[in-house]
C-alpha cells in the first residue's frame, strides 16, 4: 500500500488549520471589545442596553433615549419591536453604529468626534439605529432565532435597496429631532454641485460609487428619494410598502415592483423625479443669490477629484492637507513665489482632517488601535520639527483629536474624551504630551475645534449639546465656559479669533455654508465669502491681511482667498437651504428624543452581564460555516451558528457532504477570542477514500474506504496597528491535530495506519505595507515575511517536517497606481512532507511534468487601464478595468537560463451586480503560457469571479 498518499491527504488537512491572511473581509463585523472591559445591562421587554462600567452613570439617560426611540420610530412601521441588545462601545473613537442580524443586535460607538455636526452624536445615532431595528422587523419579523435569522438577513438584503435603507434612516434622524443630517445643507452639497456644474450623473453612479469622481453615497440619493415618497405618498406608507414587499417575497427587483403600483415609476425614475424638484428648489431659491467667483491658488493638473484641505499660511508657504483618489492623504505646501507644490508628511489616518503649524512645528492627531481588541482605538498627537523634519508621537494610548498650538507658551490645546463619554479641553505639553490642565465640559455636551486668542489665556471653540450647537469662549484662568452665541442648529466650523471682539467662522445661517465674521459683544454677523456651494476652513493670516478658504466646487475643495474687507449684505429672511424634509413634516411632526424628559414610571435596573447569555446564542442555521467569506471547495450541507453578542465566541454544528468522494462529514466548532490568544477547537467524522496497489501488480489498484476521528486545535496571536501611512501585523500561530481511523472496508491492507498523534506547526509572520490609496492596485511600499515550520515528533512511522519561507514585496510601478509585486519563498522538506508544497506555486502547475519544488520567484505587474463607471442595465455596473503582467520562476537555484517557467497577462474588472453596493465583485480574464516542453498545453485560458465585503 502506498501509504505516503493516504498521509498526504491527511496533512493537507492539518494545513488548513494554520492562519493565513485572509483575502476576503468580514461580512460580520467580529471583533472584540478589550478583555479589561466589565460589562453591565438594562433589561426592558423591548430592548437589553449593555454597556461597559464607565458608562453606569450615563445608562438610565440612554435607555430613556433608546426607548423613546424605538417606540417613535415603530410608528410609521406599525409594530411593535421584539426584543433587542443594544451594545455601547466606549473604547473605538471611530463615529459609527450598525444594526445587523445572524446575530440580531445593535452595537453604538459613543464618542463623538470632530467631525462638524448641529447636534450631539449618540441620541441621533440611536435615533438612526433605531429605525433599522423597525424596518427589519416588519420585513422579517417571523425570520427568527435560534434558526432563521441569516434568512432573514439574505431576505432582507435581496428585497430592500441600500437607498431606500440608510435613505428612510437619515430622513428619520432629521424630522424626529432638531438635529440631523438632512437639516445640513453640506450633505446636500455635494450633489446640488454635481448637477449644478452639469455633472449629470446616474442613479447607478449615486448607488454604487466611483473611483475618479465624487459621488455622495446612497445615504444622500436616499435621504432625498425617502423624502419624495414621504411627502407623496399616505402616511405611514412605509408600512404598506414593506406589507407589500412580502407578498412576493422572491420577484426580481421587488421594490420596483411596489414602486410602481405607488408612484407609478421605479426607483431610477423616483431617483430622476426626485433630481427634477430639487433642481427647481435650488434654481427658485438662489436666483438672487450672486455667488462670487474665486480664483484657485495652487491650481495643479490632476485627473481626477482633488482638495486641498484646511489651508494656513506662514511666510510664503500655504500648508493644507490633500485628498484624492491617487494618494493618501499628506500635508502638502505651496510656495507662493515659486508655484510648486510639495509633500512635506503623511497624516496617518485621521478621524477628520486637521493639523496646526507655527513657526518650529507641525501637530496633527492620528488615529491608532489596540493591535489586539479593534474596539479600542486611540487618537494621539503627532510632532514635527519643521527645520529637521523629525516626528515624534506626543502622547501614546491617548484619546485627544483637533491640537492647536498656545501663542505664548510650549503648550498645546486639544479636546479629550474620556470612557464615561466627558468632554475635556486639555492642555498638554509641547515637550513631554504631559498634562497641564484639563476643564471639564457639562453633561453630555461635547467641544470641537479649538482655537487660542493671541495672548494665549482664552479659547474659542464649538459646543454641542442636546440644545444645538454654540460658539464659546473657554477662560484658562478661571476655567469658566461661557457662550458667546445662543444655542441653535448651526454647524460650525474652525472659529477664530480676530482683532478686537470679532470672530471669524464657517456657518450656515443663510442656508449655504459661508464664512462670517461676527462680533463677540454685539452678535452683529457680517458675510465674509459668496460661494457658489459653500465655503469652508477660514484661516486668517494677520500678516498678510488675507483670509484662505476652501471654495467647494464638484470635483474637490479648492483654495481661495478673499480679505475682512470684502463684506455682503445679509438679509435675515432669506434662506437658500432647499429644506427638502419640510414636507414630509405634514405627516410627521419634529419630536425631539434627545431632550425628552425620563418617564418617571420607568426604573431601570442595572446588573452585571454575565453568565450563560453571554457566551451560546444560537440564532442561524445556515449553508456555511464561514458565513460565506469564500466558496473555494464549497461543499453542500447545513449548520446550526451561535455568536454571542460580544463576539468572543462562536460555535459551529454541523453536516457537509464531500461531492467528489462521497461521504459526509459531522464537524463541531468552537473559537473562543476572548482572550489574548484566540483558541478554536474543531472536531470532525468524516468518511474518506483512498486507493493501494498490490505488491507484486504495480499497474494495478484497489480502492478502500474508512471513517474517521479528526480533531485540530490552534492557538493564534494575531497582531496589527497603523502607524503614519503604514500598516503593520504581526503574530505567531501553533497548531496540532489528532487522528483515529475506524470502518476499514478491507481487512488485508498492510502498513495502514490508524493513527496519527499531533503533528505540530507553528508560524511566526511580520507584515509592513503602505496605506492604499482608493485608485492603487498594491500598496506602493511593503515588506511581508512568514515562516512555517511543521513536523510530526510523536510519529514513528510517519517522520517527517517541513520548513517553509515565504516573502512579499511591494514596489511603485511605473505610473501613479500602477504596482509591482515580487513573492520569494522556499520550502525544504523530509519523510512525509518532502512532496508537500507549502508556498506558492507557479501559473500553470499542473500542466507539465512534476517536478519538486524548491522556491519559486513570482513576479506580477497591474496597473489600471479605465474607470469607465457603466452600467449594463440593471445586470451590473462597472467602475473600473484593470490589466497586468506576471512571469513565474521555479527552482531558480536550478535553472540558471532568465526565462520565466510560466508567464501572461490578464484583464480584470471590478463591479457590482444587480445595483447592490455589496458584494464588490472582480471578473477575472487570464492566460497563462507554460514554457516547458513537458506541457501538455502550452497557452492555459482561464476565467475567475472574486468577491470582497
Amino acid at each position: 500500500m502506498k501509504y505516503k498518499s493516504i498521509f498526504i491527504n491527511i496533512l493537507l488537512s492539518l494545513i488548513l488549520t494554520i492562519h493565513s491572511e485572509r483575502i476576503f473581509a468580514q461580512f460580520f463585523e467580529d471583533s472584540q471589545a478589550p478583555l479589561s472591559q466589565k460589562w453591565f445591562k438594562i433589561e426592558t421587554p423591548n430592548f437589553k442596553l449593555i454597556f461597559p462600567e464607565e458608562m453606569k452613570g450615563a445608562a438610565p439617560t440612554l435607555a430613556n433615549q433608546v426607548y423613546n426611540s424605538l417606540r417613535t420610530t415603530s410608528r410609521n412601521y406599525k409594530i411593535t419591536p421584539r426584543q433587542i441588545p443594544f451594545i455601547i462601545h466606549n473604547t473605538n473613537l471611530q463615529t459609527n453604529g450598525f444594526v445587523q442580524l445572524s446575530p440580531r443586535k445593535s452595537e453604538l460607538y459613543s464618542t463623538a468626534g470632530a467631525e462638524p455636526d448641529n447636534q450631539t452624536w449618540l441620541p441621533n445615532l440611536i435615533l438612526h439605529e433605531s429605525r433599522h431595528v423597525n424596518q427589519f422587523d416588519k420585513l422579517t419579523g417571523k425570520l427568527r432565532a435560534p434558526f432563521f435569522e441569516q434568512l432573514a438577513l439574505a431576505y432582507y438584503g435581496l428585497t430592500v435597496p441600500s437607498w431606500f435603507f440608510e435613505g428612510d434612516a437619515t430622513l428619520t434622524e432629521t424630522i424626529y429631532s432638531n438635529g440631523g443630517r438632512g437639516r445640513l445643507p453640506s450633505f446636500e452639497m455635494p450633489i446640488k454641485a454635481n448637477f449644478l456644474s452639469q455633472q449629470k450623473y446616474s442613479f447607478n453612479k449615486y448607488l454604487l460609487g466611483s473611483f475618479k469622481d465624487i459621488v455622495p453615497s446612497y445615504y444622500t440619493i436616499g435621504y432625498l428619494m425617502t423624502s419624495t415618497l414621504k411627502a407623496e405618498l399616505p402616511s405611514n406608507y412605509e408600512a404598506d410598502l414593506f406589507s407589500e414587499l412580502n407578498k412576493r417575497p422572491l420577484y426580481p427587483y421587488n421594490i420596483n415592483r411596489v414602486l410602481k403600483k405607488k408612484i407609478g415609476g421605479n426607483s431610477n425614475d423616483l431617483f430622476h423625479k426626485t433630481i427634477a424638484k430639487l433642481d427647481t428648489i435650488w434654481k427658485e431659491k438662489t436666483a438672487d443669490y450672486l455667488a462670487q467667483n474665486y480664483v484657485e491658488i495652487s491650481a495643479q493638473n490632476n485627473h481626477y477629484y482633488n482638495s486641498n484641505l484646511l489651508p494656513k499660511s506662514s511666510g510664503n508657504l500655504i500648508y493644507f492637507i490633500k485628498e484624492n483618489p491617487e494618494k493618501t492623504n499628506a500635508i502638502y505646501t505651496y510656495d507662493n513665489d515659486k508655484k510648486t507644490e510639495s509633500q512635506l508628511v503623511k497624516t496617518g489616518i485621521q478621524l477628520t482632517p486637521h493639523f496646526d503649524i507655527n513657526s518650529e512645528y507641525i501637530v496633527w492627531d492620528e488615529l491608532r488601535k489596540d493591535p489586539r481588541y479593534n474596539k479600542r482605538t486611540y487618537s494621539i498627537i503627532n510632532l514635527m520639527n519643521l527645520k529637521t523634519g523629525k516626528i515624534k508621537g506626543l502622547t501614546k494610548q491617548s484619546r485627544y483629536y483637533s491640537p492647536v498650538f498656545s501663542p505664548v507658551d510650549e503648550s498645546i490645546a486639544c479636546i479629550e474624551v474620556d470612557l464615561s463619554n466627558t468632554s475635556y479641553l486639555t492642555l498638554i505639553s509641547l515637550k513631554n504630551g504631559s498634562v497641564i490642565k484639563r476643564i471639564k465640559v457639562a453633561g453630555s455636551e461635547q467641544l470641537q475645534h479649538p482655537a487660542f486668542n493671541t495672548e494665549g489665556d482664552k479659547v474659542i471653540a464649538i459646543r454641542l449639546s442636546e440644545m444645538g450647537t454654540a460658539l464659546c469662549e473657554i477662560d484658562l484662568k478661571n476655567n469658566e465656559i461661557t457662550n458667546l452665541t445662543s444655542w441653535g442648529n448651526q454647524q460650525y466650523e474652525r472659529p477664530q479669533y480676530l482683532s478686537g471682539m470679532d470672530i471669524l467662522v464657517k456657518a450656515n445661517f443663510n442656508g449655504i455654508d459661508n464664512i462670517y465674521k461676527i462680533n463677540r459683544q454685539s452678535g452683529t454677523k457680517q458675510l465674509l465669502t459668496k460661494a457658489q456651494f459653500g465655503a469652508f476652513n477660514p484661516f486668517y493670516d494677520k500678516t498678510t491681511e488675507r483670509l484662505l478658504f476652501n471654495n467647494y466646487q464638484y470635483n474637490g475643495y479648492k483654495i481661495s482667498q478673499t480679505n475682512l474687507d470684502t463684506v455682503f449684505d445679509i438679509k435675515p429672511e432669506t434662506d437658500y437651504f432647499s429644506h427638502y424634509y419640510a414636507n414630509t413634516l405634514q405627516k410627521d411632526s419634529i419630536f425631539n428624543i434627545a431632550t425628552t424628559a425620563p418617564d418617571s414610571s420607568q426604573q431601570y435596573s442595572i446588573t452585571p452581564y454575565k453568565g450563560l447569555e453571554r457566551t451560546f446564542n444560537f440564532h442561524s442555521l445556515s449553508l456555511s460555516s464561514s458565513n460565506f467569506e469564500s466558496f473555494d471547495n464549497f461543499k453542500p450541507g447545513i449548520f446550526w451558528l451561535s455568536n454571542n453578542i460580544l463576539n468572543t465566541t462562536q460555535i459551529a454544528l454541523g453536516y457537509e457532504y464531500d461531492t467528489d468522494i462521497r461521504k459526509g462529514i459531522y464537524s463541531a466548532e468552537l473559537t473562543y477570542n476572548k482572550y489574548f490568544p484566540k483558541f478554536s477547537l474543531r472536531y470532525e467524522n468524516r468518511g474518506q477514500i483512498a486507493a493501494a496497489t498490490f505488491p507484486n501488480r504495480p499497474d494495478s489498484s484497489i480502492r478502500f474506504d474508512w471513517r474517521e476521528h479528526y480533531v485540530s486545535s490552534q492557538i493564534s496571536i494575531p497582531l496589527s496597528f497603523y502607524k503614519l501611512d503604514y500598516n503593520y501585523s504581526v503574530g505567531f500561530n501553533f497548531a496540532t491535530a489528532y487522528l483515529k481511523r475506524y470502518n476499514l472496508s478491507r481487512n488485508d491492507l498492510r502498513n495502514f495506519n490508524y493513527e496519527t498523534a499531533f503533528p505540530l506547526t507553528y508560524q511566526l509572520y511580520f507584515n509592513r505595507n503602505a496605506r492604499m490609496a482608493k485608485m492603487d492596485q498594491y500598496p506602493r511600499w511593503g515588506q511581508n515575511f512568514s515562516i512555517t515550520y511543521r513536523h510530526t515528533p510523536f510519529e514513528n512511522k510517519a517522520k517527517g517536517e517541513i520548513l517553509s519561507a515565504r516573502t512579499l514585496f511591494y514596489f511603485p510601478g511605473f505610473a501613479n497606481n500602477h504596482g509591482f509585486q515580487i513573492r520569494l519563498s522556499a520550502q525544504a522538506g523530509t519523510g512525509i512532507y518532502e512532496y508537500i508544497n507549502d508556498i506558492p506555486l507557479v501559473s500553470g502547475f499542473s500542466y507539465y511534468k512534476y517536478e519538486k519544488v524548491k522556491n519559486t520567484l513570482l513576479i506580477n505587474y497591474r496597473f489600471p487601464i479605465a474607470y469607465p463607471d457603466l452600467g449594463v442595465g440593471s445586470l451590473a455596473y462597472i467602475k473600473r478595468i484593470k490589466g497586468g503582467l506576471f512571469a513565474d520562476y521555479q527552482n531558480i537555484h536550478k535553472h540558471k537560463e532568465a526565462a520565466p517557467k510560466s508567464f501572461g497577462t490578464y484583464l480584470s474588472f471590478d463591479f457590482n451586480a444587480f445595483r447592490y453596493p455589496l458584494p464588490d465583485f472582480e471578473f477575472v480574464v487570464k492566460g497563462t503560457y507554460i514554457n516547458d516542453h513537458t506541457a501538455t498545453q502550452r497557452i492555459v485560458p482561464t476565467v475567475s469571479l472574486n468577491y470582497t465585503y
